[in-house]
């Protein structure tokens, strides 16, 4: 959703009323794209979002970022520049997709100066700048070139407002250029669009929706104008969600109300920035990972290979025996010779190729010798195989947990497994220790008033199962695919067959198989879970297993508390 000119009159009016003399106290970039002031406001310590990229926005946020450990340049220019400084206004130049907040803050000289901080949110264009008193660009988040554009964007530069395109502006036009505007578009919301500045889609199928006509149109657009910006979440038809500063009436349409702008946005934004938060998070852990899944398995495959052609060694000792047993019968030189097979019970002959530039005893330890060969790598391979399928399914978990991650210290937890397992490297910036993420594995209550838990990360998988599980209670895992652990305690009762569907079902959901229609999953007693010496996280040997085949699903309604 791209914020349209009507939520920006709102937002400026509302950040101008509850910013104005607020005290810049820290200022942070958890990403090179997103800017948070952390501000003392007359309502008390609050945090400004200032984000570009593909969901631009100006908001005051409850939410709290993790940031890098080390703050980029233009976070440590903005520090500079800005630190301590306090917040005189903020406004929207021209009706314009721009939020300038304006401040007064110290220069090099020690004297106060007046910068802005502006953030455009126009599609391809969006870019946080930091201005100075003269207009001069200090900084910004994407440099912009003459030729690329019909204006620069770079530090140095004068900083001009991007141009209209000879488009007519909503809040400057006449009621009779309007309705010429609307008599051209004839009901088409693309071309009203097209001729006219400052209207999204949105607005402009709803003022059409009012009016109806080309005349009743102009005066529906006039009256959006003039009205008060309010905060809608909008829903639209067949799902999906908006922001909206006017009530939409259009049909399949529904508003609700909310109390401000930036709590508006910060809802509707909630759930999109924390998935992209984790994608930036995971993306190199999970190009690794691929990697080193893509090659392990072009290894096993090469593995197997060799093995189904170690197989055919007892042809090889069976031949060179019948050579030994018949070197009476082989004159040197020979290419091939018809030989007694002693190992067939109706002692039929069979067709034995020689080399004749060996003789018949030098052929038949050179057939032996390739045997033992054979034997040592079959026993090698075999030995390789299953370190490499052991290696592949540890990886796999890995990437299924990186899928499932829910927050960002459950990502850095999986980095630094990755780092001592050997996969990542450590950085120096991040050799201090890390804080392990608090065990809290997912909870929930099944028929029975049994509890469940569910391992979120392999380590959360080992404490569950070799460290807080009893031995008598039931451990659940999806077979054969990554997955979390999950243990059913029993407390001394004996379980439901209602209760072990229920904890099975969500063995499966956490797992590779949570989307399929049916899913199988192996069970035991916790006592019956081991892990092998040296073996990575959360990987396990079982024996002594049942095999559930259930639908992957939660209990409806009944998850518990996190613990």
């Amino acid at each position: 959703m791209a914020l349209d000119s009507f939520v920006i009159v709102g937002l400026a009016k509302e950040l101008d009323r509850r910013l104005s003399g607020a005290r810049i106290d820290r200022i942070t970039m958890p990403r090179r794209d997103r800017i948070v002031l952390h501000l003392r406001a007359a309502e008390g310590n609050v945090r400004l979002l200032m984000a570009a990229g593909n969901a631009a926005r100006v908001h005051l946020t409850a939410e709290k970022y993790d940031n890098p450990e080390t703050p980029p340049m233009l976070c440590m220019l903005l520090r500079k520049q800005l630190g301590g400084g306090r917040i005189t206004g903020v406004r929207q130049p021209a009706h314009e997709r721009i939020l300038e907040v304006t401040l007064t803050a110290l220069d090099e000289l020690g004297e106060v100066g007046e910068k802005r901080l502006i953030c455009e949110m126009m599609g391809r264009m969006t870019n946080l700048i930091l201005v100075n008193g003269e207009g001069v660009i200090l900084a910004c988040t994407h440099g912009v070139d003459p030729e690329n554009g019909d204006r620069a964007v770079q530090p140095g530069l004068l900083y001009r407002l991007p141009s209209r395109q000879d488009r007519i502006s909503l809040w400057d036009a006449s009621e009779e250029a309007l309705t010429a505007v609307c008599r051209r578009a004839a009901g088409d919301a693309g071309d009203l669009c097209g001729e006219l500045a400052g209207v999204s889609p949105l607005l402009a199928r709803e003022a059409i929706w009012r009016g109806g006509t080309p005349e009743g149109t102009a005066r529906a657009l006039i009256a959006l104008r003039e009205s008060e910006p309010r905060p809608y979440l909008l829903h639209k038809p067949g799902g999906g969600r908006d922001a909206a500063a006017v009530e939409i009436t259009q049909e399949g349409y529904s508003c609700e109300p909310r109390p401000d702008f930036s709590a508006l946005l910060d809802e509707h934004y909630r759930e999109q920035t924390r998935a992209e938060d984790l994608r930036a998070l995971s993306g190199s852990m999970v190009r690794t990972m691929t990697t080193v899944r893509n090659r392990l398995r072009r290894k096993l495959a090469g593995q197997r290979e060799e093995l189904r052609t170690a197989e055919g060694r007892e042809k090889l000792k069976r031949t060179a025996d019948l050579i030994t047993a018949n070197l009476y019968a082989i004159a040197p030189g020979q290419k091939t010779v018809r030989l007694v097979d002693y190992f067939d019970p109706e002692l039929k002959t069979v067709n034995v190729e020689l080399d004749p530039e060996l003789s018949p005893q030098e052929n038949a330890q050179r057939l032996f010798a390739k045997y033992t060969r054979l034997k040592r790598a079959e026993e090698a391979l075999t030995r390789q195989i299953a370190l490499g399928e052991e290696e592949l399914a540890y990886v796999d978990n890995v990437l299924y947990t990186l899928a499932a991650a829910e927050d960002a210290p459950q990502l850095r937890e999986i980095r630094e497994e990755l780092v001592q397992a050997g996969y990542l490297r450590q950085s120096e910036k991040g050799r201090r220790k890390t804080k392990p993420a608090a065990y809290h594995p997912r909870a929930f209550t099944v028929k029975g008033g049994f509890t469940v838990l569910c391992g979120r990360s392999n380590r959360e998988n080992d404490e569950l199962t070799h460290r807080r599980a009893g031995k008598n209670d039931i451990w659940f895992h999806a077979r054969n695919v990554a997955g979390s652990h999950a243990v059913l305690f029993t407390e001394g009762r004996e379980p439901t067959d209602e209760a072990l569907r229920q904890a099975a079902a969500i063995a499966a959901y956490y797992s590779d198989a949570g989307k399929q229609p049916r899913a199988a999953v192996d069970y035991t007693a916790v006592r019956r879970v081991k892990k092998p010496q040296g073996a990575k996280p959360g990987m396990v040997n079982y024996f002594e297993y049942q095999t559930a085949l259930v639908e992957p699903a939660l209990p409806s309604g009944e998850e518990g508390t996190e613990s």
